[in-house]
């Protein structure tokens, strides 16, 4: 339908200056603005900025999501798990999403509990996907090998 969008937008207001930087970086790193944005938020180190007490928050709100999902898990293999396939999906996306961020953000908040700094690691993100798109290729390429 003319006027709907299939996802959702984020949007904020830089200052000036960042919006100066953001545009000259995604210029020259090849890609259109919004994937460079997306990519920039997606891959990037999280800087944790607070006390410890506010990280162990969050790991406490973890600990909770693992109970929670232990439950559903449970819930699922009973087949007494009333959600449809397109919910269970969205579900799941959210459920990941928040993993990873959570993850990111107590690499990033290690420092606070006297671990290594996680600045040395490869992005295990990118990895992911490079992965990914090595294994689409190699289908490719098996699926277009003459026989």
């Amino acid at each position: 339908m003319p006027g709907k969008h299939k996802e959702a937008t984020i949007a904020f207001r830089p200052s000036a200056w960042a919006r100066a930087i953001i545009e000259q970086r995604a210029a020259l790193s090849g890609l259109y603005k919004k994937d460079f944005i997306t990519r920039s938020c997606v891959y990037s180190h999280i800087a944790v900025v607070g006390k410890k007490e506010n990280i162990q928050r969050i790991l406490d709100a973890l600990q909770e999501m693992q109970i929670v999902m232990k439950e559903i898990a449970g819930q699922i293999q009973s087949g007494d798990f009333p959600l449809s396939e397109e919910g269970y999906r969205e579900l799941k996306n959210d459920y990941l999403a928040l993993v990873l961020t959570v993850v990111d953000i107590a690499d990033g908040a290690s420092y606070l509990f006297g671990k290594e700094s996680p600045a040395d690691r490869r992005n295990w993100k990118a990895e992911l996907e490079l992965e990914q798109y090595r294994h689409v290729l190699e289908l490719d390429r098996v699926n277009n090998e003459p026989d």
